[in-house]
C-alpha cells in the first residue's frame, strides 16, 4: 500500500469534498464562502480521523479476495466505501454524542448522504491517482 497516495488522496477529498458541499449547501442566507470555511473545518478530521483509516481497511480486506475480473473489483470497491462513508458519520454521530437522535432517519439522512459523497470521491481519487502513479512509474522504467 501506498501511504503517500493515500496521504494526497485524503488532501485532494478534502478540497473537491469542501468544493462540492459547499455548492449543495449555498443559499440566499450563507454563501459560498462561509461553507468552504464550515465544512473545512468539520470535514477536515472526518476524513483524516475516520475516512483515511477505514480506507486503508477496506484496502487490505479487498486486496486479500481474488476477484474473476476487474469491473467487478471496481464495482466492490466503490460499494465498499459507500457503505464505509454511512459507517464513518454514525461513528461521527457516535462521537459528537448524538444519542436518540442517531435513531431519526430524517436528521441524519443528509449527513450521511454527504459521508457517501465523501468517500465515493475518496476512492475515485484514490483509484485515479493509482492509475496515474502507476503509468508515472511505467514512464520513468521506459527512460
Amino acid at each position: 500500500m501506498n501511504m503517500g497516495r493515500k496521504l494526497m488522496t485524503t488532501v485532494l477529498t478534502i478540497i473537491c469534498f469542501t468544493l462540492a458541499a459547499s455548492l449543495i449547501s449555498m443559499n440566499e442566507s450563507y454563501s459560498f464562502d462561509f461553507y468552504i470555511v464550515i465544512y473545512l473545518v468539520y470535514a477536515t478530521p472526518m476524513i483524516v480521523l475516520i475516512g483515511l483509516p477505514l480506507s486503508i481497511l477496506l484496502d487490505y480486506l479487498l486486496s486479500r479476495i481474488q476477484f474473476v475480473n476487474h469491473g467487478l473489483y471496481l464495482s466492490t470497491r466503490i460499494l465498499s466505501y459507500a457503505c464505509a462513508g454511512v459507517l464513518g458519520m454514525y461513528i461521527y454521530y457516535v462521537v459528537m454524542g448524538a444519542g436518540e437522535a442517531i435513531l431519526d432517519i430524517k436528521e441524519t439522512l443528509v449527513l450521511t448522504l454527504f459521508g457517501v459523497l465523501a468517500a465515493i470521491l475518496f476512492v475515485l481519487i484514490d483509484m485515479g491517482l493509482e492509475v496515474l502513479l502507476r503509468y508515472e512509474e511505467k514512464r520513468v522504467e521506459l527512460n
